[in-house]
């Protein structure tokens, strides 16, 4: 299977990581903040998942994009939980902590799991947005 890198996968791409990130970064800012390890894996991630989705899996199913964004953003809060809270990152010399804080907007505290739903549903608009770009033929 060859896969061709057209400006249209890239550009959608980009906005699907540029909603991700924007999204995230705004929730930070609101509750607690976050480490640079933080940002730049949730970023690589992000870009990793918007990338196979638009050169593989890109398709107008709804279903499909939900499915896949429901994988993604457990892949994301997956990686970032076991990799910083396990004492993995601190192996390599990173600062984090041994257990994920709370997060607290107002009186609403996030859990892990409000944050898998989250960043799935993140990924999800910028899935969709990206897909308002038409592709020229």
């Amino acid at each position: 299977m060859v896969v061709k890198i057209t400006k249209s996968i890239v550009y959608k791409g980009l906005i699907t990581v540029a909603v991700f990130s924007f999204a995230d970064i705004i929730m930070h800012l609101v509750g607690v903040g976050e480490s640079n390890y933080y940002y730049v894996l949730k970023l690589v991630n992000s870009f990793f998942l918007s990338f196979i989705w638009f050169t593989v899996l890109d398709k107008k199913s709804h279903y499909k994009k939900i499915i896949y964004s429901f994988v993604a953003g457990t892949w994301i809060s997956f990686t970032y939980l076991i990799t910083s809270y396990s004492g993995f990152v601190q192996w390599f010399g990173v600062q984090a902590l041994y257990s994920a804080p709370p997060f607290i907007i107002g009186s609403l505290t996030l859990t892990p799991y409000m944050w898998w739903f989250f960043h799935a549903l993140v990924f999800f608009i910028g899935i969709e947005l990206a897909g308002l770009i038409k592709n020229k033929k």
